[in-house]
């Protein structure tokens, strides 16, 4: 009989370890993706000049490559979703990586 309680006490603490690394997982990635949304939408307003109404949408979202990419729907062409990457880096260099044109970053340093 103690055989059987310690099986299912351990069973029970896998499965909440499972569940807390699961839960812990999914609240890196909302604050990975409103750091990176909030950052390029700064970056667009502060250092290229859009006003906040000619933003759509930003969305980050997880993928292989670019790990973490940031789709931005403009007012000026809302069919379009302009993709962009910061670099993974401690300091953000945005990039466009799709479409190539018409590249809506003109004052990003290369």
């Amino acid at each position: 009989m103690k055989k059987t309680g310690s099986i299912k006490m351990i069973l029970s603490g896998a499965i909440i370890l499972i569940l807390l690394l699961i839960v812990g997982f999914y609240v890196f990635l909302q604050f990975k993706y409103n750091s990176l949304e909030a950052s390029l939408k700064e970056h667009l307003i502060n250092v290229e000049g859009y006003k906040e109404e000619e933003i759509v949408s930003i969305e980050a979202k997880l993928s292989s490559m670019p790990k973490y990419p940031v789709y931005v729907v403009f007012s000026d062409d809302p069919e379009t979703k302009y993709i962009f990457t910061d670099g993974d880096g401690e300091v953000p260099k945005w990039h466009q990586l799709d479409p190539k044109t018409p590249q809506r970053l003109q004052n990003s340093e290369e």
